[in-house]
């Protein structure tokens, strides 16, 4: 940030003018705002930065992909976990993309098109992601707290059925906020543009996040008392909370920025970079969280992957209390055919 900038008097006017600036600094940054991210590049140590982490996150993201979608029989949460996986994906590529161009100082036309493409992907993953999590929480509370009436009732395509729908509302989002920020232009669009940054960031922030802490608190009560009574709690809870632990660290930057904007119209206090340095490492540390959850210690110190990402799923904790033998997830794996469970 320069410190010789002027804030224009406008109180909703988002620019700021900087002396021998052609263009205005935007206000608003991260995922809030597509379009100015081009106008102020991150430093170049950043740029090698997020490639080389962006790189470690696909690989393990993809071995992930590989391992939950092809290697490892299907359950409920494997399911969660390979879409969860898959946004990720995305939104780690159109990042490696943004640093490679930004890196090599592409400009031009084509430039200026996979610039925007990447991120309007980046955007749409990054939506599709975070409200994966309080779908995974959410029914993983209800599989613990009323473990006998979930299994019994539980549609078997309620998985797959609660991802797509997701997906359509990540590209619904998107494609809306897109078309009144980026397509039509913010001096056409006005109004609009910043309701649609308002109902983003209301919708990220004051929706999915209490979604995907309330559930988590009430496993948290729950694997609480059950170990008052001696009782193991399963791996899945582990990956769970580290998970959702993880994305509210690394957003709360993203948060503060976009909360001090909107109720203060105070500038945002962190480079933009630092944002997405968070949801990046976000975005990698999954792989890290189910390797160190499924990782055994009694057990040499290599193990195939696909046995530790299968351990990680291990549901063993969690049998029924009411009516008896309420089925887990291992034992689904075993009873069911790959692809039946969903």
């Amino acid at each position: 940030m320069a410190g010789n900038c002027s804030w224009e008097a406008h109180p909703t006017n988002r620019n700021k003018m900087c002396p021998g600036s052609e263009a205005p600094e935007l206000y608003s940054r991260g995922f809030l705002t597509i379009e100015q991210i081009a106008m102020l590049p991150p430093p170049a140590v950043m740029n090698y930065t997020f490639l080389l982490l962006c790189l470690c996150g696909l690989v393990g993201n993809g071995l992930v992909l590989w391992f939950f979608g092809f290697s490892i029989k299907r359950s409920p949460f494997s399911i969660y976990f390979l879409h969860l996986a898959s946004a990720d994906v995305g939104y780690l590529f159109s990042k490696a993309v943004l640093s490679i161009l930004n890196t090599g100082g592409f400009l031009g036309t084509f430039a200026d098109y996979v610039r925007a493409v990447s991120r309007i992907v980046g955007l749409c993953t990054f939506v599709a992601g975070v409200s994966l999590l309080p779908a995974i929480s959410s029914e993983r509370c209800l599989s613990v707290v009323f473990s006998a009436w979930y299994w019994r009732r539980r549609p078997k395509r309620l998985s797959a059925v609660v991802c797509a729908l997701l997906w359509t509302l990540s590209l619904l989002v998107t494609g809306i906020h897109n078309y009144f920020c980026v397509f039509l232009g913010r001096q056409a669009s006005g109004p609009a543009c910043r309701h649609m940054d308002i109902f983003l960031g209301i919708l990220l922030f004051l929706v999915f996040c209490p979604l995907m802490v309330l559930p988590c608190l009430a496993l948290i009560v729950h694997v609480e008392c059950r170990a008052r009574r001696r009782q193991r709690s399963a791996k899945l809870n582990h990956v769970i909370l580290a998970m959702v632990s993880v994305f509210l660290v690394s957003s709360i930057y993203l948060g503060i920025d976009w909360f001090l904007f909107w109720v203060f119209q105070i500038p945002a206090p962190f480079p933009e970079y630092i944002t997405d340095l968070c949801i990046c490492i976000n975005s990698s540390a999954k792989p890290v969280v189910y390797f160190l959850a499924g990782r055994d210690k009694s057990q040499r110190l290599w193990e195939p992957l696909r046995v530790v990402f299968q351990r990680a799923l291990r549901d063993g904790a969690e049998l029924g209390e009411a009516g008896g033998g309420t089925p887990n997830t291992v034992t689904m794996e075993m009873q069911c055919p790959s692809g039946n469970t969903s």
